[in-house]
């Protein structure tokens, strides 16, 4: 396929062209990430996981400046079915618009881009992406994104539409170190005491043990299995075949290299609870846990688990432990919300994107009305 480009402001220049060049992207990818500031998700260790375990077909957008390379993204060309008769060509930025594979759900599904650059790759992309003729698309689909990104997206000569949103969670370590605090004392009144009551509780028998060689993570990871199923059900990823050989892979490859971490909650020798953990650019990701049910839920086992892991890396130097996107009622009382998080649609405006809105817009209408009627 002849490589598409594209002069920009002429400061930045746009290409895509397919490719399955690993060793390429790997090359290019690890460069730009030392000028960048990605998060885990947009890190190689996860990409190249990516790539291995669901296997794309993707095309390579770089942007340069100057002949220096500033910007890189893989994105998939689909098709979609949507309301049974609709049929919607997708581009998407580092997902492939299959469900089962989808689920590992990365966060801060970002471009990756050197800083300082931000600004001016997201207000030049869709309109390089809409001009390509190469690919066919009908809408691009990017996310989840933080709401700092979205603002940067110059979405002309589009139309952007909200598929997802969701708080996202943390806890600023790097303030809470800075005025001196233990991590419980940043807490409620409220909350500190259910804390501290159920650690007195559980007595000296209670310990944080974090995986120090990968046979003890995969280990913990498989123990987590049977936990998250029975919390989530049908809903769990460890039902995908996917999503398990995925975290495998990047368990595997990534611990020796201090990415991946795997945490146990142990009380009188039994691991009650687990947390799966990414720690890049001294900040951590809470990826997912298994509580056992069984244990006494007075004593807040998940509550005691996360505060002893954030104790742990305020003392470790890290600078955020991130819950990610979700209002659950733990990230709400054991951290502050950090932003908010988009999984954005950028339609071009063709007939059947214009009837569908149209339609979701009049549903909306309606729903509307109908509650009011109701009250």
């Amino acid at each position: 396929m002849r490589k598409a480009t594209l002069e920009k402001c002429d400061q930045l220049r746009f290409t895509i062209e397919r490719s399955d060049d690993v060793d390429s992207m790997r090359s290019l990818w690890v460069s730009l990430e030392f000028k960048a500031s990605p998060t885990f998700f947009i890190s190689w260790y996860w990409i190249s996981s990516w790539l291995r375990i669901i296997g794309p077909d993707v095309f390579v957008c770089k942007v340069y400046s100057h002949e220096c390379l500033v910007a890189l993204g893989l994105f998939v060309n689909t098709s979609s079915t949507r309301h049974k008769i609709l049929n919607v060509e997708q581009l998407r930025l580092q997902s492939v618009g299959d469900e089962s594979k989808d689920q590992i759900w990365p966060e801060y599904n970002n471009m990756l881009i050197a800083k300082g650059f931000e600004k001016e790759v997201y207000e030049g992309l869709i309109h390089f992406l809409s001009q390509n003729t190469e690919i066919s698309w009908d809408e691009l689909l990017i996310g989840p994104i933080d709401k700092k990104v979205l603002t940067l997206i110059t979405s002309d000569p589009c139309q952007s539409v909200e598929r997802w949103r969701a708080p996202s969670y943390g806890v600023d370590l790097a303030s809470i170190r800075l005025g001196g605090q233990c991590y419980l004392d940043s807490l409620s009144k409220n909350t500190r005491y259910q804390i501290r009551r159920a650690i007195r509780k559980y007595g000296k028998d209670l310990s944080l043990n974090v995986a120090q060689s990968k046979s003890q993570a995969l280990s913990y990871f498989e123990k987590i299995a049977p936990l998250h199923l029975r919390r989530w059900e049908a809903s769990s990823g460890f039902n995908n075949q996917y999503f398990t050989r995925f975290h495998q892979d990047l368990i595997e490859r990534c611990f020796d290299e201090g990415v991946i971490e795997l945490v146990e909650l142990n009380v009188d020798g039994e691991g009650i609870g687990y947390l799966y953990n990414f720690v890049y650019n001294n900040k951590v990701y809470f990826y997912l846990s298994g509580i056992n049910l069984d244990s006494d839920v007075r004593q807040k086992p998940g509550l005691v688990l996360h505060a002893l892991c954030i104790q742990y890396h305020l003392e470790q130097g890290a600078e955020l432990y991130d819950f990610l996107g979700g209002d659950a009622r733990y990230k709400q009382s054991l951290g502050k919300q950090t932003g908010e998080l988009f999984v954005v649609s950028f339609q071009k405006s063709v007939v059947k994107l214009r009837i569908e809105q149209f339609a979701r817009g009049l549903k909306h209408y309606i729903e509307r009305n109908t509650l009011g009627n109701d009250v």
